[in-house]
């Protein structure tokens, strides 16, 4: 058997690093975040402690990853040539894809939004947030400006909460959440 080539590496990292996340992304959401350690995460993941340290700097930098990859999740779709201009076709493409990605992963959303609203987690995560979803607000200020929208950071705030809203009472009662008929009044909304 040949040695591994620095591209299976890097997917073999990537991969372990992913496993990694869940795995604590599950044990946050079950225990919490002061009661999740870095031992009990190493051991459910199968990898020693000493090595979770190659991936991950500090159970901060862990959550850190775990949210940012989150959120990256969602915005891929947002500014789909990333021209940094927002068109009302783009704006409505996000609106279909980031429901899709919550109806397509329900379980790790939920998780994710467990751990998200932990007040200890979010103090750590706020300020990375903050900086990462500087750029996509500034666009959506933007295309409300461009519709003249009398106030347009209301209006991308507004946006923001119903995407959150949504997203959120969509993982809590996926059965009974009308996804299909909000996501169309979304779209009569932002027209």
């Amino acid at each position: 058997m040949s040695p591994r080539n620095d591209i299976q590496n890097i997917k073999v990292r990537e991969e372990r690093k992913r496993q990694i996340m869940n795995v604590a992304l599950e044990i946050i959401a079950e225990n919490g975040f002061a009661n999740a350690s870095v031992a009990r995460i190493a051991q459910r993941a199968k990898i020693s402690k000493g090595l979770m340290y190659n991936y991950f700097e500090s159970k901060e930098d862990l959550i850190i990853n775990i949210m940012l990859d989150g959120f990256n999740q969602l915005t891929l779709s947002f500014d789909t040539n990333k021209d940094g201009v927002l068109t009302e076709e783009e704006l409505h493409y996000f609106i279909d894809s980031s429901f899709e990605t919550l109806k397509n992963n329900i379980h790790f959303w939920r998780m994710y939004f467990m751990v998200l609203l932990q007040p200890q987690v979010y103090e750590i995560i706020t300020p990375y947030l903050e900086k990462t979803l500087q750029p996509f607000y500034e666009t959506a200020i933007n295309y409300f400006i461009d519709k003249g929208y009398e106030d347009p950071i209301a209006e991308m705030r507004f946006f923001a909460a119903m995407m959150d809203g949504v997203g959120l009472h969509f993982i809590l009662d996926p059965d009974n959440f009308p996804l299909d008929g909000v996501k169309k009044k979304m779209h009569r909304m932002f027209k």
